[in-house]
């Protein structure tokens, strides 16, 4: 019986997140905050939301060992989200170098605090008054004493542990982490890669289940979400999920075409499980298999393709211009252009 894993891009994560393949994760932060988020778009700040996604994803894909070579369950003081962030900004740039935030000057503080959006409205000495004080002095020390791991709290490692135990229980999800049959398997955090009209995208999926007696793959990612689970479509329209969902379900398709094993199974929609960190209260929900260059309408809006959004930016990449494509630099630029009446038409230059 041949594996899944057999037909994947096997790189250890750290490769993976070092090739300059585009993910879903560059597409999606681009086509929602647009051309200004050039400069920054491979910037990774973990956030306190990202990692508790990660400690989630670790305890009901991995075991307690790959746990502890990740993560370090300690406590220290409760730290503001943003602070946290901001904090681990600060370690991102710094931390090789300075153990102690006491070695940092104020120019240093300042642009990583700007990148980050840290209480941008306030004053400079306010905002280093507040990443300096001593809960993120202590964080930040700690996190550089044990730099190969994720420092977490207590509190948050038991909301996290309660998480995977309620996908492992729930009716609706439990299926998705069983054990193993002789022909149902499950394979976790498997990347792929592959060039969609001459562009290279990757994608690691959390879960992939292969039923080989029907010949079915069933593509998932595990969502920790904080809206409640049965307003998990909001969650997809806000951070762009239909992206993920339709570029890593082509580049496994993709990957099955290729192989004379897998190119007869059938690849089912792709399938997101979440899950509220506070209600938890699992569902799964299913993403339509759509034409590759379709664009789902909103009515008020469009949604574009992963492909047409990677054309888009690759060559932005390329060409590093100073202004989108469309504005003029020399000459007047029309407004009517971006403007449409409540009733959809155009603005009548005329009048």
């Amino acid at each position: 019986m041949k594996t899944l894993y057999d037909i994947s891009w096997k790189v250890t994560e750290p490769e993976y997140r070092a090739d300059p393949a585009l993910s879903q994760s560059t597409l999606s932060k681009y086509e929602r905050d647009g051309f200004s988020s050039l400069d920054t778009l491979f910037e990774h700040i973990s956030t306190p939301s990202l990692v508790f996604g990660s400690m989630v994803d670790e305890l009901i894909t991995g075991d307690r060992n790959s746990f502890d070579k990740r993560f370090l369950v300690a406590e220290f003081p409760k730290l503001e989200t943003m602070e946290e962030t901001a904090v681990n900004a600060l370690i991102a740039q710094y931390g090789d170098k300075h153990k102690t935030m006491n070695s940092l000057q104020e120019s240093d503080i300042v642009p990583v605090l700007d990148s980050c959006g840290f209480y941008t409205r306030w004053g400079t000495e306010k905002r280093i008054s507040k990443i300096t004080k001593n809960a993120c002095k202590d964080f930040y020390r700690l996190s550089c004493a044990y730099s190969d791991k994720q420092i977490v709290s207590q509190a948050d490692y038991d909301d996290a542990e309660a998480c995977a135990c309620a996908l492992h229980e729930a009716p609706g999800t439990s299926v998705y982490f069983d054990k193993d049959t002789e022909n149902v398997k499950r394979y976790y955090q498997l990347k792929f890669k592959g060039t969609i009209d001459g562009i290279e995208y990757r994608g690691m999926l959390d879960l992939v289940i292969v039923d080989y007696s029907r010949k079915t793959v069933i593509p998932c990612d595990l969502k920790t979400t904080s809206s409640f689970e049965y307003e998990f479509y909001h969650s997809v329209l806000h951070w762009r999920y239909d992206i993920q969902a339709r570029l890593y379900w082509r580049l496994l398709r993709m990957a099955m075409d290729a192989d004379d094993y897998f190119k007869d199974f059938k690849l089912a929609p792709f399938r997101f499980i979440c899950i509220n960190r506070r209600k938890r209260q699992p569902l799964v929900w299913e993403f339509p298999i759509i034409d590759y260059e379709e664009e789902i309408e909103l009515g008020y809006k469009s949604l574009r393709t992963p492909w047409t959004i990677g054309k888009e930016l690759s060559e932005y990449l390329k060409t590093h211009p100073s202004v989108p494509a469309g504005i003029k630099t020399i000459g007047l630029n029309q407004l009517a252009d971006f403007f449409r009446c409540s009733n959809g038409h155009e603005v009548d230059e005329s009048r």
